[in-house]
């Protein structure tokens, strides 16, 4: 049932030689690794409009000045990208430019910096694709939690279903989105300049007016600039392309930036002269800035059910935008395992050719975030572009200093163009710490410090055990003294196979068979007293009735391999086995004594829950003991 399962939910398992056929093509890569930059678009607007309006209706003149500048910005980031993809067609992004160039303390802030971004990435998708949702049907208000988790597990597996796959199944929404936002620019336009439709009348911010000050215009300028988050995820998955990758990674890159400009500076624009402000995000009434515009827009048109449409592609687009950091953060984090960074898990390739365990983490601490900010994108979007914006600034800065290093042809205009958007990314990265101090870019910052230092910590623990581990001045002996230790709770077919194991690995002089009396009603004065001698024999004082009727089928049974009787006083099997062994191996002057644990598998597996898992407790117990080595013999029951 299980297996079926897993097949119809992730598809079936894909051979290592179909990678190649796995790659994509510019038409599949563009939702795949832009859909994060252009569903920005729908929020970017929206969040820098929130805070002109602090300062009164007059403000929200600066709303096109202002996007004016961010495009610019856009402009400066993606054509410095692109140099990076040309350079670095192996992929990697700001992690390997940074610390190839720059060394690894920037190469792990730079990857650090990605690794939040990413996580923040698909909590602000999902928390925005949730709100459209809220805002069309306001009867879900009090479920985004919810709609969000419910919205990460569904892009959870579809990712895990490959990434061919996933970019099939976003392709649609991703084209869709931009078509209908297109449209919606330009019916608007026309109702507009046709005199069709009318602009709404100014309104009065909400809360206390503020005046309107240098530093409230580069809050703004700040929000807006998460319409350039998720730009640098084509440089870090250069290798998911066709061939020739680098030349379909530049043009993806080109393509996107054409179609982010005219989302952002088209909605930019109609809220402009159409007078829409936010309406809020939480409560009764609240409505998302898209959704105003599509309101107002198509109203009264005689197509007032397409507002439907641009709500249902915005929904979809903000919940599929978390595919972007589906597929950079799992591609990057494996980078750092195979650099010796990360976790070794985070390397491995899954049935379907993607980092599962990077799907399923990233999942999983999405989720978390959601849960704790109760979907809310507004407490999120201050958080964002930090990280984001420091790696830019790190990966950009790489890039000067490659130039500066091997200048090649071109190489003065090349560290030109990197340099300039080196310290445009600085500036930006600058303000967005400074302006979002107190909503809590203090914390990403901390965060930041925090992985680099657990990524340093797991480079030293990784570098310590290849030296620890290297054969390098060893010398291998030709024999150990060992001594193979038996459990026998009973005398069964079970325990008769693993002696029969046991004499396969050592003579039957160095096998000890071990029993521990458990039973609670065994009296205190009965005592298994042992004394080894060279033949082995034991004398027995006080035996308990039921151990001296094992003891005696024992002998009849088994003859070449004594039994040794211990009484566990409070009734654990676990301390007086380690006990008995630190002894042995202590007394006898032992290389190693190797453990056989006989265990019982039932055909059927809630057979299973009514037998003891003592055997699982003791592999456990034993796995930090040095000279202990455990093994253990199973005898599958038939029915």
């Amino acid at each position: 049932m299980l297996p079926l399962l897993r097949r119809i939910l992730f598809g079936r398992p894909l051979a290592s030689r179909r990678a190649r056929h796995e790659r994509l093509p510019k038409m599949l890569a563009l939702p795949v690794f832009a859909s994060d930059a252009l569903s920005s678009s729908a929020y970017a607007t929206e969040e820098m409009l929130l805070v002109l309006w602090m300062a009164g209706a007059a403000a929200l003149s600066l709303t096109l000045p202002i996007t004016g500048c961010i495009i610019a910005l856009l402009a400066i980031v993606i054509f410095s990208y692109r140099q990076t993809v040309h350079a670095y067609p192996e992929g990697g992004g700001a992690f390997t430019v940074s610390r190839e160039n720059l060394g690894d303390g920037f190469g792990l802030t730079a990857a650090a910096a990605l690794l939040i971004g990413y996580l923040l990435t698909v909590a602000v998708s999902i928390a925005a694709g949730a709100a459209a949702v809220a805002s069309a049907f306001p009867a879900l208000q009090e479920h985004r939690t919810l709609l969000c988790l419910m919205f990460i597990a569904l892009i959870t597996i579809a990712n895990l279903r490959g990434a061919k796959e996933s970019g099939a199944l976003f392709a649609p929404p991703t084209y869709g989105f931009v078509a209908v936002i297109l449209f919606m620019v330009g019916f608007g336009a026309y109702r507009y300049f046709s005199g069709s439709v009318e602009p709404l009348p100014p309104k009065d911010p909400p809360g206390e007016l503020r005046d309107l000050s240098f530093f409230l215009i580069l809050t703004a300028f700040a929000r807006g600039c998460a319409a350039l988050t998720g730009t640098e995820a084509i440089s870090d998955g250069v290798q998911a392309f066709k061939a020739p990758e680098a030349k379909n990674a530049a043009a993806t890159l080109a393509y996107m930036g054409i179609l982010l400009t005219l989302l952002f500076g088209g909605i930019s624009w109609l809220a402009r002269v159409l007078g829409v402000t936010p309406v809020g995000s939480h409560g009764e009434g609240a409505e998302t800035l898209v959704s105003s515009i599509a309101r107002l827009v198509f109203g009264g048109s005689g197509i007032d059910g397409f507002y439907y449409v641009v709500q249902g592609a915005t929904a979809l687009i903000l919940i599929l935008a978390a595919n972007t950091a589906y597929v950079d953060f799992p591609r990057l984090s494996s980078i750092l395992a195979r650099a010796g960074f990360a976790p070794r898990q985070l390397a491995n390739v899954g049935d379907r050719l993607v980092f599962t365990n990077g799907i399923l983490v990233l999942g999983l601490l999405a989720g978390l975030t959601l849960w704790i900010v109760k979907g809310d994108t507004h407490a999120l979007i201050p958080l964002y572009a930090l990280g984001v914006f420091l790696s830019f600034t790190l990966s950009q800065s790489g890039m000067v200093a490659r130039w500066l290093r091997i200048k090649g042809p071109g190489w003065k205009l090349y560290a030109a163009i990197n340099g300039f958007g080196a310290i445009t990314t600085a500036i930006v990265c600058v303000v967005q710490f400074l302006v979002n101090f107190e909503s809590g870019s203090w914390a990403i910052a901390i965060a930041i410090s925090i992985m680099v230092l657990a990524l340093t910590k797991i480079k030293r623990h990784y570098d310590q055990f290849r030296r620890e581990l290297s054969v390098e001045n060893y010398e291998v002996r030709e024999k150990l003294n060992v001594r193979v230790v038996v459990l026998a709770p009973r005398l069964d077919r079970g325990v008769a196979q693993a002696i029969e194991f046991a004499r396969t690995i050592a003579e039957p002089e160095h096998i000890i068979a071990l029993h521990v009396n458990i039973d609670p009603q065994a009296p205190s004065i009965y005592r298994r007293v042992v004394k080894r001698g060279p033949n082995l024999e034991a004398k027995l004082q006080f035996m308990h009735p039921a151990a001296q009727r094992l003891q005696d089928e024992w002998a009849t049974k088994i003859k070449d391999i004594p039994l040794t009787i211990i009484d566990s006083e409070y009734r654990s099997l676990v301390a007086p086995v380690i006990e008995y062994l630190d002894k042995l191996i202590e007394e006898e002057k032992l290389d190693k004594a190797i453990v056989v644990i006989p265990e019982f598998h039932a055909a059927k597996t809630w057979h299973n829950l009514l037998h003891n898992q003592s055997g699982l407790m003791l592999k456990l117990a034993l796995l930090n003991k040095p000279n202990v080595v455990v093994t253990n013999v199973r005898y599958r029951l038939s029915r």
